[in-house]
C-alpha cells in the first residue's frame, strides 16, 4: 500500500530546496538504509504484511524489480519499490512509496515515481499496478493525477481496498514543466501527459471556453469535443492534457490528415494560465509527439484575431501558406493557414 506523502499538493515555493535532492536506483550496499525507510513506512501506515530484511533484499537484485531512493546529500529520505508480478503478463507492482515527513510537499514523490516508471518502460513492462486503502484520499488523488485508474483486485493483501493500474505506453510522453505564478512570483508544477478517457469533460470545457469567447461553436467543433476518442484518437491522433495538481489548465491535439501529415488543433489554455508559457510548452510537446508518430508535416488553421497564438506558431517555425495552396476549411472562422516541416523544425527546448 501507499502512504499519504504523495497526496499533498506540491508546494513549489520550495522548488529551490528540491534542487538539492537527488534520486537514484538503490544498490546492494544500500540495503540497510533502504530497509530503515521501509520500516518507517510500515510503522506510519500500520502495514500487517511486512517484508523481512531478506525478502526486501530481493528487490535490489534486479530480475525485473528495483528500489529507488531520494537523498538529501548522502542521507536517504524517501523510497519506492518496483516488484515484478508473475501472475500477470508484462506487469509489475509499485510498493512502499514513502518520503520522510520533514521532506514532504517538495515533489519528491513525483520524482521517485517518474524514475520507477521510466525504468519499467525500459524493461518493457506494459502495466503498473498498485494497491492502497480508501481512507488514503491524498495518495489516491496523487496516483489519479499521474494517470492511474481503478481496476479489479489483483492480489490478496487483506488491508487493501482500492486497486489501480496504468498502461505504460504513454509514460515516456509525459513531462513536467514549471510556470511563473504571476501573483507571488512563485512557481507551479505543470504536468503534461497524454489524454485519458476521464479527461473528456476537461477537453470540451477548455475548448468551449476560448471558442465561445471569440467565435461560436460550429458543427465540426461539436463532433470532436463530444467524442475525442472517435474523431481524434482512433484515426491515429494524439491529445496532450496539462494539469496543475488536479486542475486541467490546457490541451492540444494532433489530428491525422495523411500518413505523414497531422493537423495541430484544439489548442487551449484556460485564461488564468495564459501568458505564462504554457501554450509554448504544449505546442513543443505535441511537436515532439508528432516526430514520434513519424510525421513530416504539421498543418494548422487559426483566425487573424488570435495574434498571440499566431506569433507563437511563427516562433516555433510555422510558416503561412500561400493563397494558392489554401484548401477550403470546414470552419467558418478560419482565415489563417500555416504549416511546419519537421525536418526543418528546431527540437523542443
Amino acid at each position: 500500500m501507499q502512504n499519504e506523502e504523495p497526496a499533498v499538493a506540491e508546494s513549489d515555493n520550495q522548488a529551490l530546496a528540491q534542487n538539492a535532492y537527488s534520486i537514484r536506483q538503490a544498490r546492494p550496499e544500500d540495503l540497510l538504509r533502504s530497509f530503515q525507510l521501509v520500516e518507517e513506512y510500515f510503522q506510519e501506515i500500520g502495514v500487517l504484511l511486512r517484508d523481512t530484511l531478506s525478502e526486501f533484499a530481493q528487490y535490489l537484485q534486479g530480475n525485473g524489480s528495483g528500489v529507488w531512493l531520494a537523498f538529501d546529500r548522502e542521507q536517504p529520505i524517501g523510497c519506492v519499490v518496483l516488484h515484478s508480478l508473475t501472475s500477470l503478463p508484462r506487469s509489475a507492482e509499485i510498493k512502499r512509496l514513502y518520503v520522510r515527513p520533514s521532506y514532504r510537499r517538495q515533489g519528491l514523490a513525483d520524482r521517485l515515481l517518474e524514475a520507477l516508471e521510466q525504468y519499467a518502460v525500459k524493461l518493457s513492462y506494459e502495466w503498473l499496478y498498485l494497491d492502497t486503502k480508501d481512507d488514503l484520499d491524498n495518495a489516491i488523488r496523487f496516483y489519479h493525477r499521474h494517470g492511474y485508474k481503478r481496476c479489479g483486485r489483483y492480489n490478496r493483501n487483506p488491508q487493501a481496498t482500492i486497486f489501480m493500474r496504468k498502461r505504460l505506453a504513454d509514460v515516456s510522453a509525459a513531462i513536467e514543466v514549471t510556470a511563473e505564478t504571476l501573483l507571488d512570483n512563485s512557481q507551479s508544477r505543470i504536468f503534461i501527459r497524454s489524454f485519458q478517457s476521464e479527461d473528456s469533460a476537461h477537453f470540451r470545457r477548455l475548448n468551449e471556453e476560448w471558442i465561445t469567447h471569440y467565435f461560436r461553436l460550429e458543427e465540426k467543433d461539436s463532433q470532436s469535443l463530444n467524442d475525442p476518442s472517435q474523431y481524434i484518437l482512433l484515426p491515429g491522433g494524439y491529445i496532450a492534457m496539462a494539469f496543475v495538481e488536479e486542475n486541467a489548465v490546457g490541451c492540444c491535439a494532433l489530428i491525422r490528415l495523411e500518413d505523414a501529415t497531422f493537423e495541430v488543433a484544439k489548442m487551449a489554455v484556460t485564461p488564468a494560465w495564459q501568458g505564462r508559457g504554457l501554450g509554448r510548452n504544449l505546442l513543443e510537446h505535441v511537436i515532439d509527439q508528432a516526430r514520434q508518430l513519424q510525421a513530416k508535416r504539421l498543418y494548422l488553421e487559426t483566425n487573424s484575431r488570435l495574434v498571440p497564438a499566431i506569433r507563437l506558431y511563427e516562433s516555433l517555425g510555422f510558416r503561412h501558406l500561400a493563397a494558392d495552396r489554401v484548401i477550403s476549411s470546414p470552419y467558418q472562422r478560419a482565415d489563417v493557414y500555416m504549416e511546419l516541416f519537421l525536418e526543418q523544425a528546431a527540437q523542443p527546448r
